[in-house]
């Protein structure tokens, strides 16, 4: 990976000193911008991936083919396709036939690419990702099904660009809606997967370089957290223990804590009886991570969510919950100090979750713990607020500051490139947190999220302007959490593009919903296109837009019924402004403006061909 980098730089000085200077002179800037050039590769190969998944969702199958080099392959199922003429013809087969752009009426493929584990190679023109895949599909009245999988990818610089070389899909379900993954005619299947930890410098011998380790810092953690979910679903509990330092805690709900990775691996085991096996699921996704590394580069914490399929028994089981962890640098390699895992639901799936969640499960008599639980709290249906690691990233930021000309033009390009890489993490966590606080209702939280003049546009209920209608928006939802209300908000997906003066931003979110009480729980997604703007140095909302795809009950799920979308007239108080668009949810076909370009081909997005057979209210945007 990058490890061959990171020893040249030791040879250059970069991590010579446990003392951070101030002169940029000690360090070549050819090294701190072969630095910042792989963060920005790990950057573009997440875009790439996940504009993959937001492609195929919409029936855009010419702009997905594109993201592939020219000679690439995709293996699915045993079939092997070869070129980018084929994989697009196999795209569009397996959408069901319909060229797009664009799905027909009653069609329904969210596709979410989600955990990734990025590795560039030391040459700078090769990559390794390892993914999950969910999807959630439907014809409507007809069929609906969940299906997930794992991608083990290539990728390679061609020309500047990154591109999809390779892509290989294990399944490990697809499963009727009806039925649960319990009943999967799929077998799971696990691909290959050997976890390469990238090896850091802990220090840094100038302010440019420092900030570049923290940054790489923050990648090498998304990296280790996923692949201990990895690790888990396939029930290799002593690889997922490596992860751990030697004195780390691991901790679960209402089971105590082991210490030690010993120990910590043997409770790992305590998830599954008897060891994943075939007919048996244990697949815990890690989800939205928020990040936040020390600024001497020696601790980290951070907050997950993991949504998780397991089959107990002849029993499809669905879960949620959130992880507070804390990391440690040892020797410039990244070790999970402590793991706390918070469950919030855990149902029976042929009942969902307002009427069959279970409590929690006490101390192991088989295993005990080390220690007793340091938190007594309770599962869905009571409400636990999880003790958050941060403070609101907009009241309570530490702006930053634009750098100053340094009268060296080669200084001062590779400090905007680190700020523009600054600013991304920064968009990414803001949107993250505004997840976590609209899970608990935690309505001032959120509005502080947004600028002054901020708008605000959810489903169809039309737009809200500035940050006291925002307030009062959101405090019409409900008030505050409370019991047997479950209102999980997922940030996933995001495709974040920081305009190059770094003032404003814009992105892209998949949000994952579990919405409602007994008896009205539903799920539901929307997207997110949303802008911000840096005032005096901390990132805020500026626009956020996020319409419908499709509000089903849990009971009926996704094909057999779907909520129609929301109408200003059915909200009090009532919107400033009415909708900057009018369409139909699933159904009905409607695509949320792509804010960005094709990362290969730079080309615009077209809008959907009405031919395919979407149907969409007169004067609604369908793309640029």
């Amino acid at each position: 990976m990058r490890h061959a980098i990171f020893m040249a730089l030791l040879a250059t000085g970069l991590a010579a000193t446990t003392t951070v200077q101030t002169a940029p002179a000690a360090v070549p800037a050819v090294s701190l911008d072969a630095q910042a050039q792989a963060l920005e590769d790990v950057n573009a190969i997440r875009k790439l991936q996940r504009a993959y998944g937001a492609y195929v969702e919409k029936g855009y199958w010419s702009e997905a083919a594109d993201l592939f080099a020219t000679d690439a392959t995709l293996e699915r199922g045993g079939e092997t396709v070869t070129g980018k003429a084929h994989i697009l013809e196999y795209l569009v087969r397996q959408g069901g036939g319909h060229p797009g752009p664009g799905l027909p009426y009653g069609q329904y493929n969210r596709t979410l690419e989600l955990q990734p584990v990025v590795q560039v190679a030391a040459d700078g023109i090769t990559a390794h990702a390892r993914w999950h895949e969910l999807t959630t599909t439907a014809q409507y009245k007809i069929s609906a099904a969940w299906s997930l999988g794992t991608y083990e990818n290539t990728y390679i610089k061609d020309g500047g660009v990154w591109k999809i070389k390779a892509q290989h899909y294990y399944g490990a379900f697809k499963a009727p809606y009806a039925d649960g993954w319990a009943k999967a005619a799929t077998p799971a299947v696990y691909a290959p997967f050997q976890y390469d930890a990238a090896h850091s410098p802990a220090t840094a011998s100038s302010p440019e370089a420092l900030r570049l380790a923290l940054l790489r810092s923050r990648d090498d953690i998304q990296n280790l957290q996923a692949a201990y979910g990895y690790y888990v679903e396939q029930g290799l509990w002593s690889k997922a223990a490596d992860l751990f330092s030697a004195s780390a805690r691991y901790e679960y709900g209402q089971q105590g804590v082991y210490v030690g990775r010993k120990h910590i691996a043997a409770a790992l085991g305590l998830l599954v009886p008897g060891g994943v096996r075939p007919g048996v699921l244990n697949e815990y996704l890690v989800l939205q991570p928020v990040i936040d590394v020390a600024p001497d580069d020696r601790t980290a914490k951070a907050r997950w969510r993991s949504d998780y399929f397991l089959t107990r028994d002849g029993k499809s089981w669905f879960g949620e919950g959130t992880y507070e962890n804390t990391y440690i640098n040892e020797h410039g390699e990244w070790k999970l100090q402590s793991l706390h895992f918070y469950p919030t639901t855990l149902f029976d799936y042929s009942l969902g979750w307002a009427q069959g969640s279970v409590p929690m499960e006490g101390p192991s008599t088989q295993l005990p713990p080390d220690l007793p639980t340091t938190e007594v709290f309770q599962s869905f249906p009571q409400v636990y607020v999880v003790p958050y690691h941060y403070r609101n990233p907009v009241t309570d930021a530490h702006p930053a500051a634009e750098p100053g000309p340094s009268g060296d033009a080669a200084l001062d390009a590779l400090r905007r490139r680190i700020m523009r890489l600054e600013d991304q993490a920064a968009v990414e966590r803001l949107q993250r947190v505004y997840g976590y606080y609209v899970d608990k209702l935690q309505w001032v939280q959120v509005a502080n999220l947004f600028a002054p003049d901020a708008t605000l546009e959810i489903g169809g209920r039309g737009v809200f302007v500035g940050k006291p209608h925002i307030l009062a928006y959101l405090e019409g939802l409900d008030s505050g959490p409370k019991p047997g209300l479950l209102m999980n908000h997922e940030q996933l997906e995001g495709i974040v593009d920081v305009a190059a003066d770094g003032h404003t931003a814009h992105s892209r979110w998949a949000a994952f919903i579990m919405a409602g009480q007994k008896p009205d729980a539903n799920w539901g997604d929307a997207t997110y296109e949303n802008t911000y703007v840096k005032h005096n140095g901390v990132w805020q909302f500026k626009h956020l837009h996020a319409p419908f795809t499709s509000y089903s009950a849990v009971t009926e799920g996704w094909a057999k019924a779907a909520n129609p979308n929301t109408r200003p007239d059915s909200w009090d108080p009532p919107p400033d402004l009415p909708p900057s668009v009018v369409y139909l949810s699933y159904p009905n076909y409607y695509v949320t403006p792509y804010h960005f370009a094709n990362p290969v081909t730079g080309r615009p997005m077209p809008p959907p061909d009405p031919a395919a057979g979407g149907m969409e209210m007169p004067g609604s945007r369908a793309g640029h």
